[in-house]
């Protein structure tokens, strides 16, 4: 099945009654109450090891729960396990970092500095951030993407053209993700590189972040399963479902946190392991050793 170039058109992705809910759930849970809850306890510490986590699973990662704190607490890898898979999930803690602490804009730019951070090591220096030089397939899928060349690189530039025509930031957000996906610019790392774009999209809104924290090995397929709806129909319904069961989970959570409705003795808790990941400088991760074993825009 061959690349439609009509899937980056539609930018109509919520129904009314669909954004009146999900704006609802936005006034009940401030991006604030997230950015401003640091320290080891805190939001942006629980938060960072499910985007870390269940990022680096959908994409096959090996590494459990008790192994990933391992790494990302004491650089210590998991024994017999790849070295890719460790890099994998050191490279998302450095880029969870930095969207945290940069205010991307959304554009080409950042789209290659993203990947660049999160492919870094993975794939060969010439390739970080660069548009891929051979063809890809994609498992599991009919679709096959384009070819690399002026083309390829001409539908990004659309995808983005058309990106800051939408003005709901929800749609903006799926936009941004399926898309980027879809187009699969790079050689490796286009999912991981899509979801990061997806945050910084809700991010420069206002608006909570969608992570992924639930971490039944069904939740990563079937987040596979709708893209892979996509690709062949240009079908945006099952990720919405899938978007809307996990972001009213990161609601139920924050209204917990913020004792909204809930009794002031009950705890947030993740289900999350309680030894936590510590925050480290970007000195000392810099210095980690390698892991040891232990208008509608014209397209031209």
């Amino acid at each position: 099945m061959d690349y439609n170039p009509k899937f980056l058109d539609n930018i109509h992705i919520w129904s009314k009654e669909e954004l009146e809910i999900l704006h609802k759930m936005k006034e009940d849970m401030p991006i604030e109450v997230f950015l401003n809850s640091t320290g080891d306890k805190g939001l942006v510490e629980a938060y960072g090891f499910d985007f870390i986590y269940t990022s680096a699973k959908i994409e096959g990662n090996t590494y459990d729960r008790y192994e990933t704190l391992d790494l990302l607490d004491m650089g210590i890898t998991a024994g017999g396990k790849k070295y890719s898979d460790a890099l994998m999930i050191l490279n998302l803690k450095e880029v969870y970092r930095s969207i945290l602490n940069i205010n991307y804009p959304i554009n080409k730019n950042t789209l290659k500095e993203i990947h660049s951070i999160i492919a870094k090591d993975l794939v060969q220096r010439q390739n970080l951030g660069s548009m891929r030089k051979i063809d890809v397939q994609i498992g599991g899928s009919t679709y096959k993407p384009l070819s690399t060349g002026d083309r390829l690189n001409a539908e990004l530039d659309y995808l983005f053209k058309i990106y800051q025509t939408i003005d709901n930031p929800f749609n903006k957000a799926l936009y941004i993700h399926h898309n980027l996906a879809y187009l699969q610019y790079f050689e490796d790392c286009n999912k991981r590189t899509a979801r990061t774009m997806q945050f910084i999209s809700f991010k420069n809104d206002g608006i909570m972040p969608f992570i992924i924290t639930n971490y039944e090995d069904s939740v990563y397929s079937q987040y596979r399963r709708t893209l892979v709806s996509y690709y062949e129909k240009g079908d945006y319904e099952p990720y919405k479902e899938f978007f809307m069961q996990n972001y009213k989970k990161i609601h139920q959570d924050l209204l917990r946190w913020q004792g909204i409705g809930i009794e002031r003795d009950k705890p947030f808790k993740h289900t999350i392991p309680q030894t936590k990941p510590k925050e480290i400088s970007k000195k000392q991760s810099e210095s980690i050793p390698k892991p040891q074993t232990k208008t509608k825009a014209r397209r031209r």
